[in-house]
């Protein structure tokens, strides 16, 4: 895999995540993925670890608020980020 399909892959996929505004994650989010976007690729691996908490944390303040729907397309979002990161060696 090259660098920047490294870097755009990983960005993209954190941008899918998009958690309610109302979380306080929104802009941990855009920080992210900001980062991301200016980092080296030896750098994305504990951004990848971040990237997966966060979706996590989203992940669970969506099953607290009952909304199933959300949840599934989150959970979705969280499943392509893992197993991106996963193959791209950036989590263990």
């Amino acid at each position: 895999m090259t660098q920047q399909y490294l870097v755009g892959e990983l960005s993209e996929l954190i941008s899918l995540l998009e958690p309610a505004a109302g979380e306080g994650l929104v802009e941990s989010v855009r920080a992210l993925r900001r980062l991301v976007e200016c980092s080296p690729v030896a750098a994305l691996a504990p951004l990848a670890v971040e990237a997966t908490t966060i979706a996590d944390v989203i992940c669970w303040a969506t099953l607290d608020r009952g909304d199933a729907a959300e949840f599934a397309r989150e959970s979705a979002a969280a499943a392509q980020l893992h197993e991106f990161a996963v193959s791209a060696n950036l989590l263990p």
